[in-house]
C-alpha cells in the first residue's frame, strides 16, 4: 500500500511540475509577444536628410546625370506644381520591409505636401534590388494607382536596371509617370 501511495505522490509531483513549467513558459511567450512589434508598425526614427529632388545616397548616378535629373524634376515641379523626389539608398533598417520604408521616408520628407498634396517619390536600391514608387493619397486617388506604378516599375524601369542602366531606368519610369500625371 505504501508503494501505491509513493507512486501516486510521484505521479502527482510530476504532473504538478509539468503544469508549473507550462504555466511559466506560456507567461514568457506572452511577454515576448507583447514586446515584438509587427514589421508594419515599427516607426523609423532616422532617415537620411533630404538634399534636393535627387538624393543619390547609393551613388549610382554620374554628376552629369544628377544635374540633368535635378533640372528635369525642378522644371516639372515649377510648371506643373507637382513634386517628384528620386532617392537611391544602399540599405534600410532590418526591422522593416522596403515598401514600408519607402512610404515612411516619403511621408517623413513631406514630398508633395507643399504642392497641394501632389507628390511622389521613387526609392531605388541597387544593393537590395528593390524599387518603390510612393505617391501621396491625392496623387494615387486621382492619377497614379499602385497598379499603374507597379506596371511602370515592371515594364519600364526593371528592364533597364537589369542592364545596369540605372539612370535610363529612372528616366523612362519618370517619363511614363509624368505622361499619365498630366
Amino acid at each position: 500500500m505504501s508503494t501505491y501511495i509513493s507512486i501516486i505522490q510521484m505521479t502527482f509531483r510530476t504532473i504538478l511540475l509539468i503544469l508549473i513549467l507550462t504555466l511559466f513558459s506560456c507567461k514568457t511567450a506572452k511577454v515576448e509577444a507583447e514586446f515584438k512589434e509587427p514589421k508594419s508598425e515599427i516607426t523609423i526614427s532616422k532617415f537620411p536628410k533630404q538634399i534636393g529632388l535627387v538624393n543619390d545616397f547609393e551613388k549610382i548616378f554620374t554628376e552629369d546625370q544628377k544635374v540633368q535629373l535635378t533640372k528635369f524634376l525642378a522644371y516639372y515641379k515649377e510648371t506643373s506644381f507637382r513634386e517628384i523626389a528620386v532617392i537611391t539608398i544602399d540599405s534600410i533598417p532590418e526591422n522593416i520591409e522596403f515598401d514600408k520604408y519607402a512610404i515612411k521616408l516619403s511621408d517623413n520628407w513631406k514630398v508633395g505636401k507643399d504642392n497641394d498634396g501632389n507628390g511622389l517619390t521613387v526609392v531605388y536600391s541597387r544593393t537590395l534590388r528593390k524599387v518603390r514608387i510612393s505617391t501621396t493619397d491625392k496623387t494615387k486617388d486621382l492619377y497614379l494607382s499602385d497598379k499603374f506604378c507597379q506596371k511602370v516599375i515592371d515594364e519600364k524601369m526593371i528592364p533597364e536596371f537589369k542592364n545596369g542602366n540605372y539612370y535610363d531606368g529612372i528616366l523612362l519610369g519618370l517619363n511614363e509617370l509624368i505622361r499619365k500625371w498630366i
